[in-house]
């Protein structure tokens, strides 16, 4: 068996037209791989965003822990004086008893004011887990 020319034509055009198959393939492949890069790089930027906003919303939110923990212990102060006040006014007449039950409706919101902050705090504490 002889190899003739158009046998080695034949096999060159053959490789050639491989050839060209396999550089649309790997441009096709390219252009995926291109395109998967970008689909990281965006997601790497949205997750370095998402992280930022959390690290704020943490802060703002132990931010708001100090300053609930603040306002109780302002109200604990003011309660407490008023309870003081209470004991003023029960002792001596010359005040009104309009003043008196005054101070026993503030007393009673302070208390409400209280209890809604005891349950606030420990549902923030678990937000933040």
């Amino acid at each position: 068996m002889t190899i003739e020319k158009e046998d080695i034509e034949e096999v060159g055009e053959a490789v050639e037209a491989l050839g060209i198959m396999i550089e649309e393939a790997l441009k096709v492949i390219h252009e995926r791989i291109g395109g998967l890069h970008s689909l990281v790089t965006q997601m790497n930027t949205e997750e370095q965003s998402f992280k930022e906003e959390w690290l704020d919303l943490k802060k703002e939110m132990m931010n708001s822990q100090e300053l609930i923990r603040g306002l109780e212990n302002i109200l604990t102060r003011t309660e407490s004086r008023l309870v003081d006040m209470q004991k003023t006014i029960s002792e001596d007449q010359d005040y009104s008893e309009d003043i008196k039950n005054d101070l026993l409706i503030i007393k009673r919101d302070l208390q409400f004011v209280r209890s809604d902050l005891n349950e606030i705090l420990p549902r923030k504490d678990d937000n933040e887990k």
